[in-house]
C-alpha cells in the first residue's frame, strides 16, 4: 500500500516505543536478600481512607453504627476483617450470663435472669444439685409426707443457696421457686424447676470477636429444642433454649458475609430487628415456616453487638433500596479499593511486608528480590494501570502458594522470579482451553481473520472474551456496506438480538459523528450496515465504535484498509478516540493471532492514546515491539487512525465545508453527495 509522506510522519508520531509498554520492577530496589529478612506487615496495601473509616466505625458506640464493608475479595476476607476488628475494636464491659427459668404464671413465656458473667453456670449446677437431692429424698418417704420432707430440706438448703448467689433477681426467683414447688406437690413436674444458662461469655484481653461462616437462622439467633416432660411426647421446653452467634458476640463484634446471610430464610429480617430494637428473641423452629405448633416464646434478651457485614456494591445497593431500615442500622459503609497508587513506599516497604506476611502465615518458602519484583509486576498488571497496584490480598496469596509449589518441586529453598512466572503461566494454562480453541479455528481458517493485504470496508476489531475466572482478547472481523437510502446505520447485531445496550449506544454515536462531518449542508442520504462477522453470541461495549467508523469510512471512500493492523477504541461524536478496558489482553490476542500465520513484521494494533498508562504487556510482546516485529500506534482522533489504516491523509474541513481532493474525507463527502443525488432522482 502506498503511503503519503504526511501519513508517514503521522505513523512515526503515533508509534509507541517499547519502554512505554510495560512497567518493570528492578529487584535492586529492594534491600533484602530474601523475604525472611522482612518483618511481616499488614495483610493489605494502601486503604488509608478505609482504615480511618473502620476505626471510626468500631469506636462509635451509638446505636446503628454497624459496618458494611464493600470491595474485599478472596477466601481470606473474613479472617482479614477479624484482624481489623482486633486492631480497632475496643474492649467493652463483660456481658452478663443469660439464664432462662420457668414462668409459673405463663409457661409459654420463659423468664430471663441476668447474672454477672461467669456466675450462671455455677447457679445452674447448684439448682440442678438441689433438684436432684429433692428427687432422692422424696423417693424415700410416702407421698403423703412429701410436702413436709421437701419443706425441711428446702429450709436447710435454700438459705445457703441464696447466700452463695446473692443477686436480687436470683433471690426473688428462688423464693418464688420454693413456694411454687411446695404448692404443686405431689403433682410437681421436676423439669420445670431447673435453670438453663445459655453459656458463659468470653473473657480475656481485647475485644470479643465472633465470625459466623454459616449464618443460618439457628446458628445466628439460637433455637429451642424438644424435651419429653412427665413421659409425654417431646415438646419445646425452656431447658432446651440454645444460644447462637449473635448472643455469643454480645459486647463485642459479629462478622458475617452478607451474601450468605441473605441466602438464609428469615436471617436478614431478624438481624435487622435485633439491631433496630437492641433485643434478641430466640424463636422456636424455622422462622420461614407458616405455622409452628407447641411454640414457647422466651423473654427477649437486651444486648449490644457491633455487626460487620462483608459484601459487594450490588448487594449494598439492593439492601439500601429495598429495606427502609437498612440505612438506620448500618450507618457506615466502608469502601475498600481494589487498587492503590504505586509509590516508592508501597513498592519498597508494603509489598515485601505483605509477601513476608503471607509466607509466614502459610509457611511458604521465602522469596528472592527478583521474585518479589515479579509479584509486584503481576499486581500492577491486575490493577490495570502502570501507576497502580492491586490491593486484593487473594491475588497475591494464590500466586505465592503456587510459586512455592514449583520451587519445592525443584528442591529449592527460595522462590525465584522463574517460579513466580511459572505459577502465573500455569494458572492461565488451566483455564485457557477456549482461548486455544479459538486460536486453532483462526489458524485453520474456520474463523476468517486476515492479517495481510488490504480490503475495502473491512477492519480487524478486538474483542474480549470473558470466561468468568479468565478473560482474553481475540480479533474479530468487522465489515460495513453502504448504499443509497435513509436508513442510517443498521446494527446487524442489534437486529439479530446479539447487541447489548452499550454497543447500541456506540453505533448511535457513529451516526452523530458522520452527521457532524458530512451532513451540515445536506441531509444524510445513507444506509449502512455494520456487522461482527462469525459472531453468534452477545456483543456489548462501545470499544469497537472506532473500528466500525473506520469500516464505514472505507466503504464510502472506496479506500482499502490494512488488514495487518487491528483496532480498538471508543468514539465520541466529536471524533475523539476514548480509552477502553482490557487493552493488554486485546493487544496480546492479536499478537498471538499474527504469530500463528506468517508474520511480516508490519503487523500492529491501534489503541487510544489515553490507554498508554494501562499498558502492562507480556514480555514477548514487548520484545517483538522493541525488535520492530510488531507495532503499537496510539491515537487521539479518527483522523489519525484512518490515515494509519489507509495510508491516505484524512483531510480537514475548509470554511466552505468541503475537503481537499485526494483525502479520505473528500472521497467520503463525494460519495455521500452521489448517494443524495441518486436518492433525489429516484424519488422524482
Amino acid at each position: 500500500m502506498e503511503i503519503q509522506s504526511k501519513v508517514l510522519t503521522r505513523l512515526t508520531r503515533c508509534r509507541v516505543e517499547g519502554r512505554a509498554l510495560r512497567w518493570i520492577c528492578d529487584p535492586a530496589s529492594f534491600d533484602f536478600t530474601s523475604t525472611r529478612d522482612v518483618n511481616p506487615g499488614r495483610a493489605f496495601l494502601g486503604q488509608r481512607k478505609a482504615l480511618e473509616a473502620l476505626r471510626m466505625g468500631f469506636e462509635m458506640t451509638s446505636p446503628g453504627y454497624n459496618l458494611f464493608l464493600c470491595g474485599l475479595t478472596g477466601n481470606g476476607k473474613m479472617q482479614l476483617v477479624e484482624q481489623f476488628a482486633r486492631r480497632y475494636a475496643h474492649h467493652r464491659a463483660d456481658a452478663p450470663d443469660r439464664c432462662y427459668v420457668q414462668n409459673f404464671s405463663d409457661v409459654r413465656r420463659p423468664c430471663l435472669l441476668e447474672v454477672p458473667g461467669g456466675k450462671g453456670s455455677r447457679i445452674e449446677l447448684d439448682v440442678s444439685a438441689l433438684v436432684g437431692r429433692l428427687q432422692v429424698e422424696l423417693e424415700k418417704v410416702p407421698e403423703r409426707n412429701w410436702r413436709s420432707c421437701a419443706r425441711n430440706l428446702l429450709d436447710v438448703r435454700m438459705p445457703a443457696l441464696i447466700k452463695r448467689h446473692p443477686f436480687p433477681a436470683v433471690r426473688a426467683w428462688l423464693e418464688q421457686w420454693r413456694k411454687r414447688f411446695l404448692r404443686l406437690l405431689p403433682g410437681v413436674l421436676i423439669e420445670d424447676f431447673e435453670l438453663n444458662c445459655l453459656g458463659q461469655p468470653a473473657f480475656g484481653k481485647g475485644p470479643h470477636i465472633v465470625s459466623e461462616t454459616n449464618p443460618t437462622h439457628a446458628n445466628l439467633f439460637g433455637w429451642i429444642g424438644r424435651r419429653s416432660v412427665a413421659e409425654g411426647p417431646p415438646r419445646p421446653h425452656f431447658t432446651e433454649i440454645r444460644r447462637g452467634a449473635f448472643l455469643e458476640a454480645d459486647g463485642g463484634v459479629l462478622i458475617l458475609d452478607a451474601a450468605d446471610l441473605l441466602q438464609s430464610p428469615g436471617s436478614w429480617t431478624t438481624l435487622s430487628n435485633c439491631l433496630k430494637y437492641g433485643t434478641l428473641e430466640i424463636m422456636d423452629g424455622d422462622p420461614s415456616s407458616p405455622a409452628r405448633t407447641g411454640t414457647i416464646k422466651p423473654q427477649p434478651i437486651p444486648l449490644s453487638v457491633k455487626v460487620v457485614l462483608v459484601g459487594d456494591y450490588p448487594l449494598y445497593d439492593y439492601l439500601f433500596e429495598n429495606d427502609p431500615d437498612f440505612q438506620d442500622v448500618f450507618k457506615i459503609r466502608i469502601d475498600f479499593s481494589s487498587e492503590t497508587r504505586l509509590t516508592s513506599k508501597v513498592l519498597r516497604r508494603d509489598v515485601p511486608a505483605l509477601v513476608s506476611s503471607v509466607c509466614e502465615s502459610e509457611r511458604l518458602l521465602p522469596l528472592a528480590p527478583s521474585a518479589v519484583a515479579r509479584v509486584a509486576e503481576y499486581g500492577v498488571r491486575r490493577a490495570g494501570r502502570q501507576n497502580k497496584i492491586s490491593t486484593q490480598t487473594g491475588v497475591y496469596e494464590d500466586v505465592l502458594r503456587e510459586a512455592d509449589y514449583w520451587a519445592r518441586q525443584e528442591g529449592r529453598r527460595k522462590v525465584t522470579a522463574g517460579h513466580v512466572e511459572r505459577a502465573i503461566d500455569e494458572a492461565i494454562e488451566r483455564v485457557n482451553l477456549v482461548e486455544k480453541k479459538i486460536s486453532e479455528m483462526i489458524a485453520d481458517g474456520t474463523i476468517l481473520i486476515a492479517t495481510s493485504g488490504a480490503r475495502v470496508g473491512q477492519v480487524n476489531g478486538l474483542a474480549i472474551y470473558d470466561m468468568g475466572d479468565y478473560f482474553f482478547g481475540k480479533p474479530s472481523r468487522i465489515t460495513a456496506e453502504t448504499s443509497v437510502g435513509q436508513g442510517g446505520i443498521i446494527n446487524i447485531e442489534r437486529e439479530s438480538g446479539f447487541s447489548g445496550r452499550s454497543h447500541d449506544k456506540g453505533v448511535q454515536i457513529l451516526c452523530g459523528y458522520l452527521r457532524s462531518c458530512f451532513a451540515q449542508s445536506r441531509p444524510m442520504s445513507l444506509t449502512a450496515s455494520v456487522c461482527f462477522e462469525q459472531s453468534y453470541s452477545g456483543i456489548d461495549g462501545d470499544s469497537a465504535s472506532t473500528t466500525e467508523i473506520f469500516a464505514i469510512l472505507s466503504s464510502l471512500s472506496g479506500l482499502p484498509i490494512r488488514q495487518d493492523i487491528a483496532v480498538t477504541g471508543s468514539l465520541s461524536q466529536k471524533g475523539d478516540v476514548q480509552p477502553i478496558g482490557g487493552v493488554n489482553e486485546k493487544i496480546e490476542g492479536f499478537f498471538d493471532c499474527v504469530q500463528v500465520g506468517k508474520p511480516t513484521g508490519h503487523e500492529g494494533v491501534i489503541i487510544p492514546r489515553k490507554n498508554l498508562a494501562d499498558l502492562m504487556l507480556r514480555k514477548d510482546v514487548v520484545a517483538a515491539v522493541g525488535a520492530g516485529r510488531f507495532h503499537i500506534y496510539a491515537i487521539d482522533t479518527v483522523e489519525e487512525g484512518i490515515e494509519i489504516l489507509t495510508g491516505v491523509e484524512a483531510g480537514r474541513r475548509r470554511k466552505n465545508g468541503s475537503y481537499a481532493e485526494g483525502t479520505v474525507f473528500h472521497e467520503v463527502d463525494r460519495r455521500l453527495e452521489e448517494l443524495a443525488e441518486n436518492l433525489r432522482k429516484y424519488e422524482e
